[in-house]
């Protein structure tokens, strides 16, 4: 328990001190987000956030962490995350298709130097290209997502805060440690990140919060779902179990769905910056940047929550649940498409 709490605390600490040395030193290095179009500050701010909360993550881990080849495959990997984040902070672009096999050329590495990976078949390769593509797909939503002030940071402390929950459930003591690193980290990042911002993850940030939460998901085991699995004929428990993270990481899968869906029906580049995003439509229906980021806190909450009921339900109950999720699901999706977006001069003639 003490050890817990160390990692967390130290992961905190960690990163209420290194943030303003990442804030010092974007300003010196000139890495900072301009304003510009899709942008909502007016000012440029320092965009080397990323870079303080992997140091802060890497404290914490360090501090105890017993299984040797996850801690410094985590390291090494999140360090690559970060690195090439950091090329684009400092505007020098990469193609979006680029950015994306790069993605998953790391993930792919990751996997064969941590062995985590999903085990939904008998066939290995299978379950890599499926872990690689997971890990991929969450890496760039939550790059997607970063679009306000604290938005990514609080989502990424709350998501890792139900992990470690989980994690204590099904007795993964690796899992909660990396969970309480990464939420200690995020937190103490958020106390200069929370509106109004000094200081944004960038890419870098972005991007590795996007690696650690897949990473999180992918090491998720719920044992007390075997009931749910053998009731189907299903013999591989992740198959059931996956589900609950994917509720959890509910906010970032909903909005590179809806945004790609609306962007398909309006003929848009998939890799054109703009704000289609779903905080975005909520900001247009008269939302503060500020109510805005807790509103999706709060579904979060709730997303989270309905995933740790789903660990003691019988097969009613968690198909019950898996239908207010698809109902939350649509009736989201409904109401952000009533906020237009779109101009006239985007749609094709």
């Amino acid at each position: 328990m003490v050890t817990n709490l160390m990692v967390f605390i130290i992961s905190l600490i960690g990163a209420l001190i290194f943030t303003p040395l990442a804030k010092w030193l974007s300003v010196k290095t000139g890495i900072l987000d301009k304003p510009g179009f899709r942008k909502i500050h007016d000012q440029p701010i320092p965009r080397m956030g990323g870079e303080a909360i992997l140091l802060a993550i890497a404290m914490g881990l360090l501090f105890y962490f017993p299984n040797q080849r996850e801690l410094w495959s985590v390291l090494l990997f999140g360090f690559l995350f970060v690195v090439f984040g950091l090329i684009d902070d400092a505007d020098i672009k990469i193609r979006a298709r680029n950015k994306i096999l790069s993605h998953l050329l790391f993930s792919f590495m990751f996997i064969y130097f941590s062995g985590i990976t999903l085990t939904f078949f008998s066939m290995d390769w299978i379950n890599w290209l499926i872990t690689a593509c997971f890990i991929t797909f969450m890496t760039n939503s939550m790059n997607m997502l970063d679009g306000m002030d604290g938005l990514v940071a609080g989502l990424s402390c709350l998501t890792a805060g139900f992990f470690a929950v989980l994690a204590v459930n099904s007795g993964q003591q690796d899992l909660l440690l990396l969970s309480l690193a990464i939420m200690g980290g995020a937190l103490g990042f958020l106390r200069y990140n929370f509106n109004p911002a000094s200081i944004f993850l960038g890419e870098a940030g972005s991007t590795l919060l996007g690696f650690l939460m897949a990473m999180l998901a992918v090491k998720l085991n719920i044992f007390t779902l075997w009931n749910i699995a053998l009731s189907l004929g299903i013999e591989r428990l992740q198959i059931i179990s996956f589900v609950v993270p994917l509720i959890i990481l509910g906010i970032p899968i909903f909005d590179t769905y809806f945004v790609f869906s609306n962007r398909f029906l309006h003929r848009i580049k998939f890799s054109q910056p703009g704000k289609d995003h779903s905080h975005h439509r909520i900001h247009l229906m008269g939302f503060s940047q500020k109510a805005t980021v807790l509103t999706l806190y709060a579904v979060q909450i709730v997303l989270g929550s309905i995933g740790l009921a789903m660990i003691r339900a019988d097969i009613q109950q968690f198909f019950a649940l898996l239908l207010i999720v698809a109902v939350f699901f649509v009736s989201f999706t409904m109401l952000l498409l009533r906020v237009k977006v779109y101009e006239h001069h985007e749609r094709p003639a």
